[in-house]
């Protein structure tokens, strides 16, 4: 049994982690520059560009917490978000970076570890980890 977990990790190794992950066809994969990621528009925009929401969730974290626990468009057996340059990441707004790292592992990670079975009908346990990289 796997376990979604949130990593910290430096470039050499997210390298080889990705490597892996393109092995891995049906895993889906979203890379962030943290550099680039600054206020909580930043964050959903990129978010929903990249992982294909079918609406926008700019005004309404409750929103993107739904469409980041059905990602069923995917088609995918599991998921990894990797945000480089993570010291930069939301650095101008220590709340919302708190909220989005509070929401990936206290509700986004759980979910799919595990709650998706109980929660949706026909619903599949996958991986989703988190990769911060400095």
């Amino acid at each position: 049994m796997f376990e979604n977990k949130i990593f910290h990790i430096n470039q050499a190794e997210i390298v080889k982690i990705v490597q892996e992950i393109k092995k891995k066809p049906l895993t889906y994969l979203v890379e962030i520059n943290g550099v680039d990621v600054q206020s909580w528009n930043d964050y959903i925009l990129k978010i929903e560009e990249k992982m294909k929401f079918p609406t926008t969730c700019i005004d309404s974290i409750d929103r993107y917490l739904d469409w980041i626990r059905d990602l069923s468009w995917l088609d995918s057996d599991g998921y990894t978000l990797i945000i480089y340059s993570y010291s930069q990441f939301l650095s101008k707004d220590a709340r919302i970076k708190a909220i989005v790292m509070d929401s990936l592992k206290e509700t986004v990670l759980p979910f799919w570890q595990e709650e998706v079975e109980r929660c949706v009908v026909g619903g599949k346990s996958k991986p989703f980890n988190v990769y911060l990289v400095d």
